[in-house]
């Protein structure tokens, strides 16, 4: 099993330095060289490259109700990271799975093949609602698993019919040339048993939280994807505080809140703990720290090598 590791851009994170409503007074001796036309896509731009650079294998990008859309922003970077993998995440409501279908191929033509597909949590009633999701709560799973179902139908088969509450296609599927590329990596994610059941039968990838029980979550969802004739990968959206020394790390956090379950630590201990983690069957790393672009430079620079250098020959390749 080899290791890969996706920093995190959340695109509700910390303001970009370029837009005018964040720019910053500074001293006097400092010329402000930014250009006013700069936005927030560039800011996103230049983590990307940054996630190039330093060495990761992907980039994920959370879904958030209020801000930019995520699909649209890892189609604009992704030639500003050339090598890196793009991990959209977006709720099962996006609409057609037909249409998300063909835009993932359309995708993965212009990228060579590097988009993975993240649905997002479903959130609560009244989330969904805001965005015009009226599916019960009980009826969630389905339409999940009925979403995909669709999408990876189209995208393999032809004439590819389909009929449920939620979806209906009558003889569809594509062609050539939309045909010719894979569909994308899918991560699924949620600790819950009927969580574990749907990645079990339709995941690629499934993203826990940093947890006490993760052990037994992996053990749990295991056993399912055997059942099921499958091979479910295991991935952790991980926190990270890092600096060069265990002391230096503990004195930042106590200075800025941290995400529960976070990581914090020297560059050695980081290593230490994610490699521990990789060696307990995890297989896909989600890295985040703010601020975005610095940290992903640091983390890149001090912790991805020792870490590397920690997994077998196998989880390195």
């Amino acid at each position: 099993m080899t290791v890969t590791i996706h920093w995190q851009l959340d695109v509700a994170g910390e303001p970009a330095r370029g837009e005018p409503a964040v720019r910053m007074a500074l001293p006097a001796l400092i010329r402000d060289v930014r250009r006013p036309g700069q936005n927030r896509f560039d800011y996103y731009a230049q983590v990307a490259v940054a996630v190039a650079q330093a060495g990761f294998d992907g980039l994920y990008l959370p879904h958030r109700d209020t801000a930019d859309d995520t699909r649209i922003v890892a189609a604009a970077i992704a030639r500003e990271a050339r090598r890196v993998a793009l991990v959209p995440e977006f709720p099962a409501s996006v609409g057609s799975a037909v249409y998300a279908a063909k835009q993932a191929a359309t995708f993965q033509r212009h990228t060579g093949g590097r988009l993975g597909w993240a649905i997002a949590p479903h959130g609560d009633a009244a989330a969904r609602a805001a965005r015009s999701d009226h599916v019960a709560d009980e009826d969630l799973a389905q339409r999940l698993e009925d979403f995909l179902t669709v999408a990876r139908g189209v995208h393999g088969q032809r004439p590819f019919t389909f009929k449920s509450a939620f979806f209906e296609v009558e003889n569809g599927g594509f062609e050539d040339p939309l045909t010719r590329v894979p569909f994308p990596t899918v991560y699924l994610q949620g600790e819950q048993e009927e969580d574990l059941a749907i990645s079990a039968r339709l995941g690629d990838v499934h993203l826990f939280r940093p947890s006490r029980d993760l052990a037994a979550l992996i053990e749990g969802l295991d056993g399912l994807s055997r059942q099921a004739g499958r091979t479910v990968t295991y991935g952790l959206r991980q926190p990270v505080l890092t600096r060069e020394t265990d002391a230096e790390a503990e004195a930042e956090a106590a200075r800025t809140p941290q995400p529960a379950g976070a990581i914090v630590g020297g560059y050695d201990t980081v290593a230490v703990r994610l490699a521990a983690l990789a060696a307990q069957g995890i297989g896909h790393f989600v890295l985040s720290a703010a601020p975005q672009l610095e940290e992903a430079y640091r983390i890149g620079q001090h912790v991805l090598p020792r870490l590397r250098a920690r997994l077998t020959p196998a989880q390195a390749a």
